[in-house]
């Protein structure tokens, strides 16, 4: 499918029901599970660092599996890992709440590849076949991830006290089905069957080659990836760990604070949506980081020092994540000199970033255990933000990388 003509009705509308169907899928598996961690914790007899593991493994998925995912998609085409991953996806969620703790930790880091998969092929299918509406749809996509993890994370709970933790848990599963009846339809719809992957993809030019040693020894590209690590490590340690601190500081019940939670998912959606308006408004990605990582030290500084004011520092948590996420793509998107160089320097940034976050939910649930209490993880998270911010100055320079 070229850009050019963008085929049938039928095939456009099988592409934006896919692409937000899979989008769904890419993040409410793991972020429903922190709701329900302390009933698998109690059930497995996790520690809190243990504990912290559900979040952080798939992040060390995506670090470590991003840059091979390429390589597989070569092998056996993009349609058809994606068939793939969402078949691997949905048997693994089925499969992790009933084989105990190891296993469900390792079936974890089987969800975590599953979605590698998703995060790195989905753009490339949306630049195949979305025609001039690429932009479009890859906002709908990403906007997606904020509903799945909004809808799994408000369902976990009311769902576990009806009919348990583990059957909760596979709640995922249905939207993996559909986003995979939605997919072998799209694939049985698409016209131009020639080729798996864009033309530029195929081949890999000897300075394309050279660029991927060429982005490590860019400060600017570190700046990014520094900036990028700890948005995605505030993220995922906010969505780890906060229930639970809304349960114990607030006072709340769990299913309150899943509900705080699925909020807190939804309302990024919009702060998505608001990057191209912040940095219209401030006059540079820069300043707009800078605001994001602000954003940050008033979630975490409100929620220690005044609990009871939970839903305003939900609400202002809920935006500044999503507005953090849509920025760090966007950077990422925009900063480097050319196409060919943007592939290596996603690539170095995702790799980096996601494996700094996956330290948090770990770092932060042994903090906890060791000191019983919230200080000290919560000033260690104010520090991130803190480093969040110094990066923004470079991460959002206007200057290419590469």
């Amino acid at each position: 499918m070229t850009r050019g003509s963008w085929g049938p009705r039928s095939f456009q509308v099988s592409l934006i029901v896919a692409v937000v169907l899979i989008g769904l899928t890419l993040r409410g598996p793991i972020v429903g599970i922190p709701p329900l961690l302390s009933r698998i914790s109690a059930d497995f007899d996790f520690s809190p660092a243990v504990a912290g593991l559900v979040t952080s493994v798939p992040l060390m998925a995506f670090a470590v599996i991003s840059p091979f995912v390429a390589v597989v998609a070569r092998r056996v085409g993009v349609n058809r890992s994606i068939c793939l991953a969402l078949v691997l996806l949905g048997a693994a969620i089925l499969v992790r709440p009933w084989i105990g703790g190891s296993g469900f930790l390792m079936m974890t880091a089987v969800v975590g590849i599953a979605i590698t998969i998703g995060n790195v092929l989905l753009p490339v299918v949306v630049r195949r076949d979305g025609g001039p509406h690429i932009p479009k749809i890859m906002a709908a996509s990403v906007s997606a991830y904020g509903l799945g993890q909004g809808l799994v994370a408000a369902i976990a709970v009311p769902l576990a006290l009806l009919v348990g933790w583990r059957w909760s848990s596979t709640l995922p599963c249905l939207i993996v089905a559909a986003a995979l009846i939605a997919w072998l339809v799209h694939w049985r719809n698409v016209q131009d069957r020639s080729s798996e992957l864009p033309e530029d993809s195929r081949t890999v030019p000897i300075a394309a080659a050279r660029s991927w040693g060429h982005v490590w020894r860019q400060g600017a590209a570190w700046w990014l990836a520094i900036f990028f690590g700890m948005q995605a490590l505030l993220f995922y340690t906010a969505s780890t760990w906060s229930p639970q601190q809304l349960v114990e500081m607030s006072g709340v019940s769990e299913s309150t604070a899943g509900s705080a939670l699925s909020g807190f998912h939804i309302l990024g959606i919009g702060g998505t949506l608001l990057v191209p308006k912040l940095l219209e408004w401030l006059g540079g990605a820069d300043r707009a980081g800078l605001l994001v990582a602000g954003g940050w030290f008033v979630f975490f500084l409100g929620l220690f020092l005044v609990p009871q004011g939970w839903p305003l520092w939900m609400f202002i948590g809920g935006w500044v994540q999503g507005a953090g996420i849509g920025l760090g793509i966007t950077l990422i998107a925009i900063r480097p000199v050319s196409a060919d160089y943007g592939r290596h320097l996603s690539g170095m940034v995702q790799c980096v970033g996601y494996s700094l976050a996956a330290l948090g939910p770990v770092v932060i649930g042994w903090l906890l255990h060791v000191t019983a209490g919230w200080a000290v993880a919560t000033g260690a998270l104010l520090l991130c933000a803190a480093v969040m911010g110094v990066a923004s100055r470079q991460a959002g320079s206007s200057r290419p990388i590469g």
